[in-house]
């Protein structure tokens, strides 16, 4: 289904956990913090979730976030496949995608990790992939953000605000988020160095533990970061992976000798992520030509040219040809006609034919297999919507929100459900919700009181009434969190 963007802007990577000096790989392991060092003294795993939670909203609201189902459930199922294997897991992680070229991915407090859509153009298989996320998750469950405010606390004072707005700031400019992030918690360069290069030490190690657990090549650990390192190793201004998560030859070698000493696994090529890097390359970021994509879809590879055929057809349909995109999505629905990728991109024609019928029985249909599964609910809903079929797109959407309640995208289509079946009240109820996840308390607050306008039923008033409270209560908690 079509994405919702936003506004581009930059976002820093919140790991800036790193460094560069060239101390020996056993010196360095000796140093290592002990696992058992949590931080739990300084920051408690429930404030640590609040803070999260806060930045998330703060994300939501002004970062290029993609919502694209095909690709969200694509990244969750990867993710979820790693943090299953990891240890010290405080809380549910959340993965999203951002809409930069730039080749980076980041966490934060509260599990929440984000991969910009140029990390997974640069990667040439899943267990590259893989491997950036599974560093990435040794960064939150390692605590490594608290352990290092832990640190500076000593040297002095540090406010959570502090360091939120230097985050925030990296939103702009990652180089000056960074600059503002080390004033704030008080680094000397030389304490900078010392400590980040050894949390950067720790998450690769935990984090290619996880990948080889999880049955990813542990070697795409040292393929992806030793291509990167070579590649942009004169370049002037290199990609932000390498400001935030700078690859000395020694930590490159200490991965690729880790790898080594693992067992090596012959991981078989992953459709999904060809899927996922394709629609992401015809959508988004739009590296190849058409020319490019043509000569892919004739390829004898067969997963270049499903990736060739898939683009070709997302293009056609972005550019409001459907005929064309049904030609090339034709064959890759003979072969598989369940998976999702293409069920998203075949309802998206049928849509721009009018077809509505046909789209709501294909979706009707792989509704009673995969019920509230995401792809497959939110095509069915938008789909409803069109049709003017507004009672089942309510209906599924409801449903799925019970389970998904901080899902924008499923608040956005309900909202415009309401809208359309002129449920005033509803309508701006469910707004104040997206509105709330954005962090906007005061304009969801506001909502809620238009929605108190609309309706006389008592149920629904003190419903609103105590939505309200809560609302106000979370504003408070926010403003008393930093």
């Amino acid at each position: 289904m079509p994405s919702f963007r936003h506004t581009l802007i930059t976002i820093c990577s919140v790991a800036l956990l790193t460094g560069v000096s060239s101390v020996s790989v056993a010196q360095d392991h000796s140093r290592l913090p002990q696992m058992g060092t949590t931080g739990a003294g300084f920051m408690s795993v429930e404030r640590e979730r609040l803070i999260g939670d806060y930045y998330m909203r703060q994300v939501r609201a002004q970062a290029p976030i993609i919502a694209d189902p095909a690709l969200d459930s694509y990244l969750a199922e990867l993710g979820n496949s790693l943090v299953r294997h990891a240890d010290s897991v405080r809380y549910p992680f959340n993965f999203f995608w951002i809409n930069n070229p730039e080749i980076n991915a980041f966490a934060f407090f509260g599990g929440y990790v984000g991969v910009h859509t140029g990390l997974i153009q640069e990667a040439r298989n899943e267990s590259e992939l893989a491997a950036v996320l599974g560093h990435e998750i040794a960064h939150v469950t390692q605590r490594h953000i608290v352990r290092r405010m832990q640190e500076q606390q000593r040297s002095m004072p540090m406010t959570i605000a502090g360091l939120v707005g230097s985050i925030l700031l990296g939103m702009a400019n990652a180089e000056a988020g960074a600059a503002g992030l080390y004033a704030t918690m008080g680094m000397s360069q030389q304490s900078q160095i010392n400590y980040t290069r050894l949390y950067e030490q720790e998450a690769d190690r935990i984090g290619m533990g996880v990948l080889a657990n999880a049955g990813y090549d542990p070697a795409g650990a040292p393929n992806f970061f030793g291509r990167l390192a070579e590649k942009y190793r004169y370049v002037s201004k290199p990609p932000e992976m390498l400001m935030t998560h700078p690859l000395p030859e020694s930590r490159i070698a200490d991965t690729r000798a880790r790898a080594e000493s693992m067992q090596r696994r012959n991981v078989a090529p992953s459709l999904d992520f060809h899927l996922a890097k394709a629609r992401v390359d015809a959508r988004y970021t739009r590296s190849s030509t058409e020319s490019e994509l043509q000569a892919l879809s004739n390829s004898t590879d067969p997963f270049a040219r499903q990736y060739g055929l898939y683009a070709l057809a997302i293009r056609a349909l972005d550019d409001g040809n459907a005929e064309r995109a049904a030609e090339h999505l034709a064959p890759l629905l003979a072969q598989t006609p369940r998976n999702r990728f293409y069920l998203d991109v075949q309802t998206d024609i049928l849509l721009q034919q009018q077809r509505y019928d046909e789209a709501l029985n294909l979706l009707r249909d792989a509704y009673q297999r995969s019920p509230n599964e995401p792809v497959v609910t939110l095509n069915f809903a938008n789909a409803a919507i069109e049709a003017g079929e507004i009672s089942l797109a309510i209906d599924l959407l409801r449903h799925f929100l019970l389970e998904n309640n901080h899902h924008i995208l499923a608040l956005d289509l309900l909202t415009n459900a309401y809208e359309r079946s002129a449920n005033r009240a509803a309508m701006y109820e469910t707004r104040a919700e997206a509105l709330a996840l954005r962090g906007n308390f005061k304009l969801a607050i506001d909502q809620l009181h238009t929605a108190h306008n609309h309706t006389n039923n008592d149920v629904t008033l003190k419903r609103l009434n105590a939505r309200i409270d809560q609302l106000r209560a979370q504003l408070e908690q926010a403003q008393n969190l930093m």
